[in-house]
């Protein structure tokens, strides 16, 4: 629509009166009188489509009774105009004047107490989208984790309601949405939310919303229909059980394999002694990453996928929380934790092993025999074939892991009695909450057994005698 016209001020300041012209989509057969009677048509294109030339611009006898325009409706409105970010912006378009003057104050009053709110057609996934590709420009999250928000992107994209701008959708709709998604984990869900809290609060920073009307501060994540299962970790008999096989058994049982015996069960030995990440732990260095003077591993960076590669990251899999939040990412992990002798003598071992292997290019600890990072999926078959071989944890449907291990060794530090936050500092946590939340029916278990030794001895003191 072309919505131009005359326009005048009618003394109060930015309120105007003007003869809004829309065109007509398909002309009328005669023509008005001041067409009719105009000499030059060339700047009205020869009265195509909806040009006016001046003499159109301030024409007002189509307002007048008995007389039309054959190109345009026309109407008397009245106009609102204010300076909204150093611009002249309209604000109110209406029949009446006092209406008009209504309008006017009620926006200059929303400008005042920061409401006010520019249209806008853009949708929340488009926000939600832009943010990610913010932070992935500046580095704070990698190719693998962009890739990976794309699932969480699906969800948000093929929700109808989250179709239309950001502007029109209400905090039911969002709920609605909430309550849909139940059927995945909670992490997930706590994932989208909170694209979505960030993608409503920039739109609040950038003035397409007004803060009180940001829908997610009416909304409720929803609580996960699925059951949280405890994390799975050997029993201490299991785990005596599986380092005997490890040390005793062939590990290896195909030709095709590209990893070899050494590599294979010191490997998973240093994993159950030092709580590690299968990740991390290829990623060791030999000469930057083992300290012989305090006894341990210095880790600071991990294996990860990228669209199905594995590739060398340049932080832990925490890594980046910990440097936005002003930590170092780098933590110690000492050898004597359990078997100070026992790890000394695998990763000895496995520095012999892993130096006489030509292709171990990037001096890496472990690493394939053709010299390639080891692949956790690879890794995680052959492990779960080694405890079914054992005969540990057979009960298990799905089988075996490695992540078994460090939740195995975090257990044992548990059991032993050591501080949360000294084990919290062995994983690479900032704090205890994940292993309160992570292990609570360990701590459960560990609890009851305190209390009992607790009474055991009270009675021995004779407390209560």
């Amino acid at each position: 629509m072309n919505k131009t016209g005359s326009r005048r001020a009618n003394g109060e300041g930015s309120i105007y009166d003007t003869i809004q012209k829309i065109k007509r989509p398909k002309k009328l057969d005669r023509e008005c009188d001041i067409c009719k009677n105009c000499i030059d048509r060339t700047k009205c294109n020869n009265r195509t489509g909806s040009n006016k030339c001046e003499k159109c611009v301030e024409c007002t006898e189509c307002l007048k009774s008995k007389t039309y325009c054959d190109r345009f409706y026309c109407y008397f409105r009245y106009q609102a105009q204010i300076s909204i970010d150093k611009k002249q912006t309209t604000v109110a378009n209406e029949t009446k004047k006092r209406a008009a003057v209504d309008k006017k104050l009620e926006t200059e009053a929303k400008v005042q107490t920061k409401t006010y709110v520019k249209k806008n057609g853009i949708t929340i996934i488009e926000v939600v989208k832009k943010i990610g590709n913010v932070k992935f420009e500046a580095g704070k999250i990698i190719k693998n984790t962009k890739d990976k928000d794309q699932y969480h992107y699906s969800y948000i994209e093929n929700w109808e309601d989250f179709k239309k701008p950001v502007q029109k959708v209400t905090y039911e709709e969002i709920q609605n949405f909430f309550n849909s998604i139940r059927h995945l984990s909670q992490g997930e869900i706590d994932k989208i939310a909170g694209k979505l809290n960030a993608g409503f609060m920039k739109c609040v920073m950038d003035k397409i919303i007004s803060y009180p009307d940001n829908p997610m501060l009416r909304t409720f994540t929803s609580v996960s229909l699925q059951k949280k299962e405890p994390v799975e970790a050997f029993e201490v008999e299991e785990q005596r059980k599986l380092i005997k096989y490890l040390l005793t058994k062939t590990l290896v049982k195909s030709a095709k394999c590209n990893y070899d015996e050494r590599t294979l069960r010191n490997l998973f030995i240093c994993s159950l002694l030092s709580a590690a990440r299968i990740g991390e732990l290829g990623a060791i260095d030999i000469a930057k990453h083992i300290d012989f003077k305090a006894n341990g591993f210095i880790i600071n960076r991990t294996l990860s996928s990228d669209s199905g590669k594995i590739v060398m990251g340049k932080t832990t899999k925490t890594g980046r929380k910990k440097i936005e939040q002003g930590l170092l990412d780098e933590r110690f992990v000492p050898f004597n934790i359990f078997d100070e002798e026992l790890m000394l003598s695998i990763v000895k071992d496995q520095i012999e092993n892993a130096k006489n292997n030509p292709n171990n290019k990037e001096n890496l600890l472990f690493c394939q025999k053709d010299g390639r990072y080891i692949d956790h999926r690879c890794i995680n078959n052959i492990f779960k074939r080694i405890c079914r071989e054992a005969g540990v944890k057979l009960e298990l449907v799905k089988g075996c892991h490695t992540h078994m291990c460090r939740h195995s060794a975090t257990t044992r530090m548990i059991e032993a009695g050591m501080d949360l936050l000294v084990i919290a500092a062995i994983l690479g946590h900032a704090d205890d909450r994940q292993i309160k939340e992570t292990y609570g029916h360990i701590l459960a278990r560990y609890r009851n057994k305190q209390l009992k030794d607790c009474r055991i001895y009270s009675k021995k003191m004779k407390l209560c005698a």
